[in-house]
């Protein structure tokens, strides 16, 4: 059963935060953010985008954070963009 207060609740914060963010009203579980690289780096050009998919169980199961554009890291895998739970 979703927490849909919760869901809610948190993706406020988020849209309040200083983050680009789009949401699909048609699907509450989905939404996006735009990260841009640090300042003084050699990313600092650079633009992320991000999908966050909330399981049916959150806040009881991590979210799903997937890149959707090509970035390396060792913490991401390359092919599908998805961030290694450990980190999470």
């Amino acid at each position: 059963m979703r927490n849909i207060k919760r869901i809610n609740s948190d993706i406020m914060e988020i849209l309040m935060s200083d983050y680009k963010i789009e949401r699909d009203e048609s699907q509450i579980e989905t939404f996006y953010i735009y990260l841009d690289g640090p300042k003084n780096s050699l990313y600092e050009e650079g633009r992320w985008k991000l999908s966050i998919i909330l399981p049916e169980d959150y806040p009881y199961k991590s979210p799903s954070i997937c890149f959707q554009n090509k970035i390396y890291h060792p913490n991401i895998d390359y092919f599908s963009g998805a961030v290694c739970l450990d980190v999470i």
